[in-house]
């Protein structure tokens, strides 16, 4: 599993090469500029030894990710959730594949580009969440995510079902047919890995 979180990693790598490069915020001084604060400030050398070591500065860091993206969400044009799907630990394995490459860039700017990125398929407005679940496995799922699967699968032609947003038997067995194309484990569990292959892979 931590391989093919890290090969996901390295995907997005290429998708988000270019972007490390500075953008203006869109709140800031008359000058683009703010301050940055905390946990951000840490250099990628530093988070990577720490996230190795699963150190309690590692964790202080996924804490500060967290409300970053909170404030995100708070202050960004028509943003409910810029993170549509992605758990903090998926962000926190792609800002390392990402640090591998860049030791001396901050957090905080492998974390904005990356975010600017997924701002495309930010939710923009509210949708329930839907609990999935498979054998030991559960998961909550924007119901708006789980329509974007659908579609995708139906676009594909492995899924023939409504667009409903609802966990079925219909839904998941396209979705095994998804992950067994991707050469993925073929449980029919929307997890992280599968999520991003799916919906990230026609961006």
């Amino acid at each position: 599993m931590i391989r093919t979180v890290n090969e996901t990693g390295r995907a997005c790598l290429l998708a988000l090469s270019g972007l490390l490069s500075s953008h203006a915020a869109s709140g800031a001084d008359a000058l683009g500029q703010y301050g940055v604060r905390g946990a951000g400030l840490v250099s990628c050398a530093v988070y990577e030894r720490e996230r190795q070591a699963r150190s309690s500065v590692y964790h202080v860091i996924a804490g500060w990710m967290d409300g970053y993206i909170t404030g995100s969400n708070q202050h960004a044009p028509e943003t409910y959730d810029v993170t549509s799907f992605e758990s903090t630990e998926m962000l926190a394995a792609v800002i390392s594949e990402n640090c591998k490459q860049h030791p001396d860039t901050t957090v905080f700017a492998v974390l904005r580009s990356l975010l600017e990125q997924a701002s495309e398929d930010r939710l923009q407005a509210p949708s329930e969440k839907v609990t999935v679940n498979a054998g030991e496995r559960s998961v909550l799922i924007y119901r708006e995510v789980l329509k974007r699967v659908q579609t995708r699968l139906a676009d594909s032609g492995l899924y023939k079902g409504p667009t409903d947003g609802n966990f079925d038997d219909a839904t998941r067995a396209a979705l095994e047919r998804f992950q067994a194309s991707s050469q993925l484990q073929a449980t029919g569990f929307p997890d992280q890995v599968t999520l991003w292959r799916l919906l990230k892979s026609a961006d």
